[in-house]
């Protein structure tokens, strides 16, 4: 899922400004893989445990010294429309923040906040779309 150009981006009580995207992958941290005895190809794959992972980049447009901390746990929330009001997406989950890094070049700054999603009892998705 990728939104650019988000209308809305919360973390906890903050609201976050000039988000230029946000992205949420989700990447398999273990399989269960097996193969039968009539070739080298797998005949058969699960996921048995993944990692839902958002990425917020911002752009730096002032001084910041607001930092967050790393493991912070909040609500986070965007919402996305794709040009109108009627296709509004809200996407929640609950996040902890993994890294913050700053990027600064001749052409402008940015920041890219990677948080880690958390389920309630591990077998919930830990987003929620609405």
């Amino acid at each position: 899922m990728v939104v650019l150009r988000p209308s809305e981006v919360k973390f906890g009580s903050q609201v976050w400004e000039n988000v230029a995207r946000v992205s949420v992958d989700r990447v398999a941290v273990s399989t269960v893989d097996g193969w039968d005895d009539f070739g080298s190809h797998l005949v058969f794959v699960d996921v048995a445990r993944q990692r839902v992972v958002i990425r917020v980049t911002q752009e730096i447009v002032g001084d910041d010294f607001d930092g967050l901390a790393l493991s912070e746990l909040e609500e986070f929330s965007f919402v996305g429309s794709n040009g109108t009001d009627a296709r509004r997406v809200k996407v929640k989950a609950d996040v902890v923040v993994e890294s913050v890094l700053n990027k600064v070049s001749d052409f402008g700054s940015s920041r890219v906040i990677t948080l880690v999603a958390v389920s309630e009892d591990g077998s919930e998705d830990p987003i929620t779309v609405s």
